[in-house]
């Protein structure tokens, strides 16, 4: 098709153009979910094309990430609107993305890290809890979805990787610059340090945390969408070294029903939320399965994702039931999201992916609520959330803040959010020390008693304004 008009459009596009108007108002009527704003205003439609007879019309949609789970959506009704109007013939749609790049604003980053878009912590805080299955399933799932995928399995103690997947060559290169080509398998990069040849480490905290760092910031990454950190059980050395060499985008916490299991998991997005990582969605594992007459089980009770999710308002839970073909095809060498892609169980992964794909987006579109210490009003937080007093800042108090504490803390009948830790009670003057944003959900505060508290805004929006 030859073309007559053409734009090159900014975020927001306007025209003089009579035809491209009439264009532009169709694609007004598809909308991006998790925006909740058109995807004309979104700036997805970048190039914008009438051809010479004015019957025919070609558009480009740049999204956020290739692995947008909407974008065939996107595809069909931009091409179902346009064609309403009378002068239209065909219309053609490309697909494209521009993900920002996570390291965009780390002015020192590794040269191998700066093609990666994204880094998503998988962290279970309890060993045991199918945290690496979690993340081999969620990174091939993520590759079918479209996306440029890399594992960096963070575990030196008991790397999982080299059993988990079967790589063609399963031995990571160092080049004699001193970088290293990680080790591929079904198009996603994998770096482990069970594929250096040495098994599982014994050494000391500190020379781990110095060989994880190794490992990860002389990999040659290339272009990744998503680089999935398959950290170890804990809230140790490791997890801090990670959180402090590179931006962690979001985190996906993997647990299992039992209440010991909420307890560990609560430190752990206490911790992610000190690193400012927001925490985007909770897995449950074995956490139903299908008895012989059809009927569902619960046999550890409704369990502790639940009450995580509520607690610090984490959007999203997927509760993963008791599945023998999880445990064998991680053996195997071969994932199940792989060899039963079309599955029950793949189609669970699915959600989880396209979960950390539209929370992810959300994150780096900056449009979420904020809330920070005000130096002119001491022991208060200025809150803004676009829905709660017309968009304009409004104002809580400390104390307020640390008494409406939802943590395993607070709900353990022996304590009280109305308590310090050093037993005496909030006092109406009580100040944060540091307050940070941490996500679209939750505020992370530290208090002068050593406490880290994550307040969601959900529980912010109703406290008393000042």
């Amino acid at each position: 098709m030859t073309d007559e008009n053409t734009s090159s459009l900014p975020a927001i596009f306007s025209s003089t153009n009579e035809k491209e108007q009439q264009v532009l108002e169709c694609l007004k009527n598809v909308i991006d979910p998790d925006f909740g704003e058109n995807i004309v205003n979104c700036g997805f439609v970048k190039v914008l094309k009438v051809s010479e007879s004015g019957k025919d019309v070609a558009l480009v949609l740049e999204l956020t990430t290739p692995a947008c789970p909407v974008k065939d959506e996107f595809n069909r009704l931009s091409k179902e609107f346009v064609k309403r109007l009378e002068w239209v013939d065909d219309v053609d749609v490309i697909m494209t993305a521009s993900p920002k790049s996570a390291m965009a604003d780390v002015p020192e980053a590794p040269p191998g890290l700066r093609g990666v878009k994204n880094i998503i912590a998988i962290s279970s805080c309890k060993g045991g809890v199918g945290k690496s299955t979690t993340c081999v399933n969620l990174a091939m799932t993520l590759a079918q979805m479209g996306a440029k995928v890399g594992i960096f399995d963070a575990d030196v103690y008991g790397p999982s990787l080299p059993t988990m997947i079967t790589p063609a060559f399963d031995k990571l290169e160092m080049k004699e610059d001193g970088t290293i080509t990680p080790v591929e398998y079904e198009g996603v990069k994998v770096v482990s340090f069970g594929y250096a040849g040495q098994g599982s480490a014994i050494m000391r905290g500190p020379m781990v945390s110095g060989l994880v760092n190794q490992l990860l910031t002389t990999s040659e990454w290339g272009e990744l969408d998503y680089l999935l950190l398959d950290m170890p059980p804990g809230t140790g050395d490791i997890h801090l070294t990670l959180g402090q060499v590179v931006p962690i985008t979001a985190a996906v916490v993997v647990t299992t029903p039992q209440r010991l299991a909420f307890i560990d998991v609560d430190k752990g997005v206490r911790m992610f939320a000190k690193l400012e990582v927001p925490c985007v969605a909770v897995v449950e594992n074995m956490s139903t399965f299908t008895g012989d007459d059809g009927k569902v089980y619960r046999p550890f009770g409704r369990g502790s994702g639940k009450s995580i999710c509520e607690a610090y308002d984490i959007p999203h839970l997927i509760e993963m039931p008791i599945e023998p073909g999880l445990s064998s095809g991680g053996d195997s060498g071969t994932p199940l999201s792989l060899s039963d892609p079309t599955g029950p169980i793949a189609a669970l992964y699915q959600d989880i992916g396209a979960c950390v794909v539209r929370e992810v987006a959300k994150i780096n579109s900056g449009r979420g609520p904020t809330a920070a210490l005000d130096p002119d009003r001491r022991g208060c937080l200025k809150v803004q959330i676009s829905d709660v007093n017309d968009g304009l800042p409004f104002y809580v108090s400390g104390s307020s803040v640390r008494k409406s504490d939802q943590s395993a803390r607070a709900k353990n009948s022996d304590e009280s959010p109305d308590i310090l830790l050093t037993g005496e009670r909030v006092p109406d003057d009580l100040e944060p020390v540091s307050v940070a944003t941490v996500g679209n959900y939750a505020v992370s505060v530290t208090w002068p008693d050593g406490f880290s508290q994550v307040a969601p805004f959900r529980v912010l929006r109703t406290l008393p304004r000042l």
